[in-house]
């Protein structure tokens, strides 16, 4: 993924997370499985430095994804997207 630095997964289970840093902003998505659709949903936070935080996404959420993986992926995305914006 584009320049993002310290890209890991820290919590599988229930719910996933990936996290990572890019242009000093903290990216984290957050994932889960819906049985009922059969599909991934997902969540994306904006971690700023001075200590506040964005949620890209709404609630619930309308962010989905086929795979855990590609909901990683479109939420990096979505993510870059939103600061290089900036």
């Amino acid at each position: 993924m584009e320049n993002i630095e310290n890209l890991e997964q820290t919590e599988t289970g229930p719910r996933h997370v990936i996290q990572g840093t890019y242009q000093g902003t903290r990216i984290e998505v957050i994932a889960g499985y819906s049985i009922d659709a059969d599909e991934w949903r997902f969540h994306v936070y904006l971690h700023y430095s001075q200590g506040s935080t964005d949620r890209l996404t709404e609630l619930p959420t309308r962010h989905r994804a086929g795979s855990l993986q590609d909901a990683f992926d479109q939420g990096l995305k979505l993510a870059v997207s939103q600061l290089k914006s900036k």
